[in-house]
């Protein structure tokens, strides 16, 4: 089977935590994944046998670690994959692949001693797992399933423009949210709550431990990646994100990800330095993009649509746990885009909790020439306001957030404002600003913003030096968004 046609025929279809430090805590919390009427006889947990449902018979080509299930009604192998995966394994394009549950990638998420060893005795595994471009990863509906990476392992999941890699949940369709949990991913960089010789801090959705002193940390790579219809509630406060980075360090690369209709946070950075670029948030639920507790990596290329049927904030930041690392990442062309609900006291920018931040390059903008945004900025808190200008900066924005010319709201006077343009975004169909004020004399040059600004860690190997306002360049030569993001999500 061919994985582009399965995705053509989906595609078609579709057209019509609990965070803290716990540094004295004695084991690892496990959840184990649900149970079945399956009979197990696989070596790492999966599930054998025929579970009804469905037709097309049993699937006849899963590998002898995955459990055979129902072949889907397009004919497809599905194989459901072990709670626990400690050897490398690779997740292939021509059969669908099944979540029941947790699905935990090493065992990192246990307590890690002074020497970088598991409290317990057993040795660290480092295993690697590989999903092919195209490949199609389902959460069962209606449970947890989430894809749990742990500190040592590492995640391959390399797509492409003509075959991203789907996760979603296991019905038809891509139409749903909260049906499943979603991805998360720990490593052994930075966070704020680490002790001095020891980091186990308890992670995102009951996952277990993450956190280290290596802000290289490799985590593995996503790109050209999908997560949608995802967010699992466990209590107010203790949600599985669409993707979680837990302490993720910079030699993980993330870029052409899309969170789409999760019911929690689109993504959330809680500590570390890994960088993303090309990221899509649509129609999530809360908060589009959120970081907490000491994040300091680089996001370039981000494009943010925000839900109409609540009202999450588009980026929400905080430092919370000990002020230092500070939270005070570097986030370059942006296009917000507000939903379209008139009086919403939605805001595009929420800096609250000693949280800082460098924007530069971005616009901001609403989905509906009725729709009203209380603030295109909102800094909240003592902590927060202690650091604009140092800490927290805007730099070549267009303020759109009202829906009207001259009417966006940054609700802190004391912001510099030198460089806002309160002007309509007047972005086209490729979702670029084609307002004047969107093209720049000059590249913006990251050694000059880090001289200016003694707190920025702008990475300027990593950053381009763009001369635009936005997501997207105005002269239309790189949407970068258009061809494998989710149709009807975007645009």
């Amino acid at each position: 089977m061919i994985r582009k046609t399965v995705l053509a025929t989906a595609i078609l279809g579709a057209l019509g935590g609990l965070y803290g430090c716990s540094e004295g805590d004695e084991s690892n919390i496990v959840i184990d994944a649900p149970t079945n009427n399956t009979t197990n006889n696989n070596p790492e947990g999966g599930s054998g046998g025929e579970t009804g449902g469905n037709t097309g018979g049993v699937s006849q080509n899963c590998p002898d670690w995955a459990g055979a299930k129902q072949r889907d009604a397009d004919g497809n192998d599905v194989c459901a994959l072990p709670a626990q995966i400690s050897q490398n394994r690779t997740l292939d394009n021509d059969i669908v692949w099944l979540m029941e549950g947790r699905v935990t990638v090493g065992n990192g998420n246990a307590e890690i001693g002074a020497d970088g060893e598991l409290t317990s005795g057993n040795a660290l595994q480092n295993v690697t797992l590989t999903i092919q471009e195209g490949t199609e990863v389902k959460g069962a509906t209606g449970t947890f399933a989430n894809l749990l990476i742990t500190r040592g392992s590492r995640i391959q999941a390399i797509g492409t423009a003509d075959a991203p890699i789907i996760f979603s949940s296991d019905d038809p369709g891509y139409d749903g949210s909260g049906e499943w949990g979603g991805l998360i991913v720990h490593g052994f960089g930075s966070h704020n709550q680490c002790g001095v010789d020891t980091c186990n801090i308890d992670s995102e959705g009951e996952s277990g431990f993450a956190g280290g002193f290596d802000p290289s940390d490799d985590s593995g790579t996503l790109s050209y990646v999908i997560v949608t219809e995802g967010g699992f509630e466990f209590s107010v406060g203790n949600e599985i994100n669409g993707i979680s980075l837990m302490s993720v360090g910079k030699g993980t690369q993330i870029d052409h990800i899309q969170v789409n209709d999760n019911s929690d946070d689109g993504i959330e950075f809680y500590g570390g330095e890994v960088d993303v670029k090309y990221g899509v948030f649509t129609g999530n639920l809360d908060d589009s993009v959120d970081w907490d507790e000491g994040f300091v990596g680089n996001l370039q290329y981000i494009l943010v649509k925000q839900n109409d049927s609540v009202q999450g904030n588009a980026f929400e930041m905080d430092t919370q746990g000990n002020p230092e690392p500070l939270s005070k990442p570097t986030v370059a062309n942006v296009t917000i885009i507000g939903d379209g609900v008139a009086d919403d006291e939605e805001e595009m920018l929420v800096f609250k909790a000693g949280s800082g931040g460098f924007f530069h390059n971005v616009v901001f903008t609403v989905a509906d020439s009725n729709s009203t945004i209380e603030n295109c900025v909102e800094v909240q808190g003592a902590d927060s306001e202690a650091l604009i200008n140092t800490a927290l900066v805007l730099n070549n924005v267009i303020a759109d957030c009202a829906g009207g010319a001259g009417t966006g709201n940054i609700g802190n006077n004391t912001l510099d404002a030198t460089t806002i343009s309160q002007v309509e975004a007047n972005l086209d169909d490729n979702l670029a600003s084609q307002a004047s004020e969107a093209q720049l004399s000059a590249p913006i040059s990251w050694t000059e913003i880090n001289g200016i600004y003694s707190e920025s860690l702008a990475d300027e190997a990593f950053l381009d030096e763009t001369d635009f306002i936005g997501a997207v360049n105005p002269d239309g030569s790189d949407v970068w968004w258009q061809g494998w993001t989710l149709p009807g999500t975007v645009n």
